[in-house]
């Protein structure tokens, strides 16, 4: 939300300027006042993103909030504050964006404000669930516990993306070049090549009819490539949003054999993780169950446990609930229901999560080394394709004369 800038009074009729988030600036004013400040004036709608400093080549950094959850976890399990060591970790900020960011939850916190609600108003910097989290440890009163346990999962999460990212740099590369000798060919030789052909004054061979045609197709339908790539990145910002379209493909991944599978893993592992910060951080069931929900990201998983917590409500057992959804693993369920009766549900939840965590590691490395061959094969079968047309056409010139 927008920051805006009042010159207000408190009970005692001393005047000072505060700033304020609001929808508009009428909601502004209101929350002024429920503070117990009269307002004397407006200054104007204050700039949220002023003094940003872009880092070199004019890229900025962006907030970090893994980095921000690991330096702030020690300063509050070092019973700290929470407003001062904010104002520690401002201090050490590398970056203004993020020192601005940190300023303003400050500043949300004089105005009484729960730190859970502020993160929430921020959600383009932190991830949906992290406001869920902190507002669970702010009831139970664990919130140095709970972070904790959060800032475990984030560095979880972030080794998890920067493996996926390293493993695909390989093949996206060998991609690239191969589709680009693919269009330097037909492109390029291939026209300069039909010239020759041409001039011969017969008719070419079939296999070289065919060749000059899809020369002929690049050339004059290139565009086509962009019109291609404006949809699908269209689509893809179509399954980022809520809507039919993402329920739709959320519905279809599913039942794919590979991609499906690792959909579960990654959805299933992140909510038993989640599940096992909550009750380990002694947050009520109710609460984990709805905390954990939110951190699905597939509809079509969300919505197969929508009525967990009404059949918790009725006295069932968690991983009897659990067990009427079809996409949860039979793993999930048997772990949970010993949990259940040894009395140790976050620890066995937890066991699962490592070992979701290192199968999805293990299915992703292996998908992406059967990848790099088949791009590879694939590509080069249709390079070779290419040169064997071309041979057989300056065979079929030479047979002419």
């Amino acid at each position: 939300m927008p920051l805006f800038k009042f010159e207000v009074a408190d009970s005692t009729g001393r005047k000072q300027e505060t700033l304020i988030e609001g929808d508009n600036e009428n909601d502004a004013k209101r929350r002024v006042s429920v503070r117990g400040f009269t307002v004397i004036g407006y200054k104007g709608q204050a700039d949220s993103s002023a003094g940003d400093s872009p880092v070199s080549f004019g890229f900025r950094r962006r907030f970090d909030v893994a980095d921000f959850t690991d330096r702030l976890v020690p300063l509050l399990q070092a019973d700290i504050p929470l407003e001062k060591s904010l104002a520690i970790v401002e201090d050490t900020g590398e970056n203004q964006e993020e020192k601005e960011l940190i300023s303003n939850l400050r500043r949300g916190l004089h105005e009484g404000r729960k730190f859970s609600q502020l993160i929430r108003d921020r959600s383009r910097h932190f991830p949906k669930m992290y406001s869920s989290i902190v507002e669970a440890g702010e009831e139970a009163g664990a919130l140095p516990q709970v972070l904790g346990q959060l800032r475990d999962f984030l560095n979880m999460t972030r080794e998890m993306k920067s493996f996926l990212i390293s493993a695909s740099i390989y093949p996206i590369f060998v991609m690239i070049v191969c589709i680009g000798v693919v269009a330097l060919l037909l492109g390029i030789v291939v026209p300069r090549f039909s010239r020759v052909i041409l001039s011969t004054g017969r008719d070419p061979a079939f296999s070289t009819q065919l060749l000059l045609d899809a020369s002929a197709f690049i050339r004059g339908y290139w565009w086509l490539g962009g019109i291609l790539v404006v949809a699908v990145l269209i689509l893809i910002h179509q399954i980022g949003q809520e809507g039919k379209v993402r329920e739709v493909w959320d519905n279809l991944v599913l039942k794919l054999p590979l991609l499906g599978r690792i959909v579960i893993l990654a959805n299933i592992g992140r909510q038993v993780r989640t599940m096992s910060i909550l009750m380990r951080s002694g947050v009520h069931l109710l609460d984990t169950v709805a905390i954990s929900a939110k951190v699905l990201q597939n509809t079509t998983l969300k919505q197969s446990i929508s009525g967990l917590a009404a059949e918790l409500r009725r006295g069932e057992r968690l991983s009897y609930a659990l067990s009427r959804s079809p996409y949860i693993p039979p793993l999930v369920i048997r772990m949970l229901a010993v949990g259940e009766e040894t009395g140790a549900t976050d620890e066995m939840l937890s066991r699962v999560a490592d070992r979701y965590d290192n199968d999805l590691k293990q299915i992703i490395k292996r998908a992406l080394a059967w990848f790099e061959p088949l791009v590879i094969i694939f590509l080069g079968g249709v390079v070779g394709t290419i040169v064997l047309l071309l041979f057989l056409a300056v065979l079929d010139m030479q047979s002419s004369f």
